[in-house]
C-alpha cells in the first residue's frame, strides 16, 4: 500500500495569498454543510374557543395549546351516549348526541354538532348545527349554519344566532340569521326574525314578524350559494 503524504500548499504570489476565487474554491472543497434540513410538518388553522385568535398548529395534532392565551384545545370529535354524564364539552373537532339520548344542562362549544337524541342547553357551533330530533334547548344557541330536518319540532326558548338558517320542519322561537332564513316546502316558524334575506317556498307558512336587517358589507353570496335549494 504507497505511503500517504501530504502536498504543501505554495502560493505562486509574493504576497503568500491566493487569489480569492480559487481561495474560495478550495475552501467549498474542504467544507460541510452539518446543518440538517428540518422536514416540513403540514399545518392547520384553528380558531381558540376561549379568545377566538388563530393559531397554527400540525394538521394531525389531536390536541394543542392556543398560542395567545394557551389554552388546552381539543381537536377530537365526540359522541355522547344517553347515559353520559358529561355535560360541558369544549373541542375544536365535531360533537354527536346519539339517539335515545335525553341530555340537558348540556354546555358545548364544537365545529359541528348533530342532534340525534334530545339535548337542551347551551350550543356554540363554528360549523353546522343539525337537528333530528323533537326537542327544547333552553339556553343561548349560536351557529354557522341551522338546520332542522322534516317532521322536527324545536323550540328555542332564548331564541337562537346563526350565519344561515334552513328550516324543513317547525322552529318556535326567535331566529336572528346574520345572512338569510330559507323555509322550504312544508316548514314552519312560529316567533320573530331578524335577517337581511327571508325565502320562503310555497307550502311554507311564518307566523311572527320579520325585521329586515342591513347584510354585512364584508360577505357576498355566492352563486351556489343562491342556488342551493
Amino acid at each position: 500500500m504507497p505511503e500517504y503524504r501530504t502536498v504543501p500548499l505554495v502560493s505562486p504570489y509574493a504576497s503568500g495569498l491566493l487569489p480569492e476565487g480559487e481561495r474560495n474554491r478550495r475552501v467549498a472543497l474542504t467544507s460541510f454543510d452539518t446543518r440538517t434540513k428540518r422536514a416540513q410538518i403540514p399545518g392547520k388553522d384553528v380558531v381558540c374557543y376561549e379568545c377566538g385568535r388563530r393559531s397554527r398548529v400540525p394538521a394531525a395534532a389531536l390536541s394543542a395549546n392556543c398560542l395567545h392565551c394557551h389554552a388546552h384545545l381539543r381537536m377530537t370529535d365526540i359522541e355522547l351516549k344517553p347515559n353520559s354524564q358529561r355535560l360541558t364539552v369544549r373541542t375544536l373537532g365535531n360533537v354527536t348526541v346519539l339517539a335515545d339520548a335525553v341530555l340537558s344542562q348540556l354546555s358545548i362549544v364544537c365545529h359541528d354538532l348533530l342532534l340525534l337524541g334530545k339535548g337542551s342547553g347551551s350550543f356554540r357551533c363554528t360549523g353546522r348545527l343539525r337537528i333530528c330530533t323533537d326537542t327544547v334547548i333552553d339556553g343561548d344557541v349560536q351557529a354557522g349554519e341551522l338546520l332542522v330536518d322534516k317532521g322536527v319540532t324545536v323550540t328555542f326558548l332564548r331564541g337562537v344566532r346563526a350565519d344561515v338558517a334552513d328550516v324543513h320542519g317547525k322552529v318556535q322561537g326567535r331566529i336572528t340569521a346574520t345572512r338569510k332564513i330559507k323555509l322550504q316546502r312544508g316548514a314552519e316558524l312560529s316567533g320573530d326574525c331578524q335577517t337581511p334575506q327571508m325565502v320562503i317556498k310555497s307550502g311554507a307558512v311564518h307566523h311572527g314578524y320579520w325585521e329586515q336587517s342591513a347584510p354585512l358589507l364584508m360577505e357576498k353570496l355566492t352563486h351556489a350559494d343562491e342556488a342551493r335549494p
